[in-house]
């Protein structure tokens, strides 16, 4: 069904992501799993099976391609349009509609199907994957992980042979994953071909035909889902793999020199216009020097509590104390800095160097902490790239090392490590806690159990717009 032979690509102008005489074969009704480091090159194979490369992102390609029969040298880019639908690492980039229902049917109205038909597959999806609460909805209004169950949805509804799906999990909370995990249960026993790109592997256990490993853009493993299951957690990690069993929420830290609170959230309520109220007469405080988790449920307003302290949003009602002062929205951007979930929206510059010394431009900018950073998460050969041409995970990682350069006080992270592996999850979480060591006060917001496990001194659960 999926057939690469010495597959080689290389992006014109960018070195990531690139392939080097790779062989995959994929039957029907298989699911297989690539996995590997961010950067690695596994997006590069899913723009090949989905034909984005050559027809969307242009560079040298050799080898020979063939998808459910159809050798893509040879065939028109929509030949495989109803053949194989795709979820991209970050959904937003895949949207054409302003609502949440018109996203859903538009793949289907571009494909001519009747309009008996196309409601009846509407209904089924958003009953199948648990729509109905995003029902018309204004899709700028929806959480990363509410975004991502529509494109899934979107793709859903064509019924296609072939499920390309990139990072599937990465925003999704625990209910959610165990839903998409069910979804693709049902697609293969329907004799669907699944192939996933993930570094979260946990929910695939039982499901995932093959892993593959993947570095430098070449293949150096395969294993079955019992040959995978078998190995322990530590071997996974000597590989840079995450665990293949889930792992519990534990918080267990303590923080040496905690005192008095560097951040104070008094009561306050937000809403959006249209959407009605997202927080609710929420309060907590954080010591300094403490790494405090934020969880919940998508939607839940996690991210909208990270916009407002700030000051990207302004709440209803309360007050947000730093150092014990109230502070207006207009002046918070002093005191906190926020790695946002999407990190597309804070790279401006045209490489990776310049991005770092823009971001320090009114600070003095030291070398040594910015190569250090940079050898810390993997970055250092990437110093002349483009921020846009970076892996979802590389960008990931720049956003994270902006905010470690930033001199506020406060710094918070929406989802740090939901394009990450294993070894640059702990990368992450070693810097987070030499952030806390020197005095900064973190705020994570995340479903990543391993990271909470790994840095938070404790958690907070946001439920129906307030803390429990």
């Amino acid at each position: 069904m999926i057939e690469l032979k010495n597959v080689s690509f290389g992006y014109d102008g960018a070195g990531c992501g690139s392939l080097n005489n790779i062989t995959i074969d994929i039957r029907a009704g298989e699911c297989a799993v690539l996995t590997g480091k961010s950067g690695c090159g596994k997006t590069t194979v899913t723009r090949l099976v989905n034909r984005l490369i050559p027809d969307f992102y242009s560079g040298k390609l050799s080898g020979f391609v063939r998808i459910a029969g159809h050798d893509t040298s040879d065939c028109e880019p929509h030949t495989l349009s109803q053949t194989v639908g795709s979820v991209f690492q970050n959904p937003r980039t895949q949207f054409f509609n302003t609502d949440t229902d018109s996203e859903l049917v538009f793949g289907m109205e571009n494909c001519g199907i009747e309009y008996e038909e196309m409601h009846r597959r509407y209904c089924g999806t958003v009953k199948a994957l648990g729509l109905s609460a995003l029902c018309r909805r204004d899709i700028f209004a929806l959480s990363g992980g509410e975004k991502q169950r529509i494109a899934f949805g979107s793709i859903h509804a064509l019924s296609p042979e072939i499920y390309v799906l990139d990072e599937p999990s990465a925003n999704l909370d625990a209910a959610m994953v165990e839903k998409l995990r069910e979804v693709l249960v049902t697609l293969k026993k329907q004799g669907k071909t699944i192939l996933i790109a993930e570094h979260r592997l946990h929910y695939l256990n039982g499901i995932a035909d093959r892993i593959i490993r993947m570095e430098n853009g070449g293949i150096t493993n395969e294993w079955t889902g019992d040959e995978l299951s078998a190995m322990s957690n530590d071997v996974l990690a000597a590989y840079g793999m995450r665990s293949f069993s889930e792992s519990p929420l534990v918080v267990s830290k303590s923080v040496q020199g905690c005192y008095g609170p560097a951040l104070e959230v008094n009561n306050i309520s937000v809403a959006y216009k249209g959407a009605g109220t997202v927080l609710s007469n929420l309060s907590f405080s954080v010591g300094t020097g403490e790494i405090v988790g934020i969880v919940g449920a998508n939607g839940f307003g996690k991210s909208t509590l990270a916009r407002t302290i700030c000051g990207l949003h302004r709440e209803k009602n309360g007050q947000i104390l730093f150092d014990g002062k109230p502070v207006k929205p207009a002046k918070r951007h002093r005191f906190a800095y926020l790695v946002m979930q999407d990190p597309n929206y804070q790279l401006f510059c045209e490489s990776v160097d310049a991005e770092l010394k823009f971001n320090a431009a009114n600070e003095k900018c030291d070398e040594a902490a910015v190569k250090g950073l940079l050898q810390a998460l993997d970055l250092e050969g990437v110093r002349d790239h483009h921020p846009l041409a970076l892996s979802g995970g590389q960008k990931q990682r720049l956003c994270i090392a902006l905010a470690a350069l930033s001199p506020a006080k406060i710094l918070i992270f929406d989802e740090p490590t939901s394009g990450l592996d294993y070894a640059n999850m702990m990368s992450v979480a070693s810097i987070l806690k030499s952030l806390s060591a020197a005095g900064k006060t973190l705020l994570i917001i995340t479903h990543d159990n391993e990271l909470i496990s790994n840095v938070c001194t404790r958690a907070i659960r946001l439920s129906n717009n307030s803390k429990y």
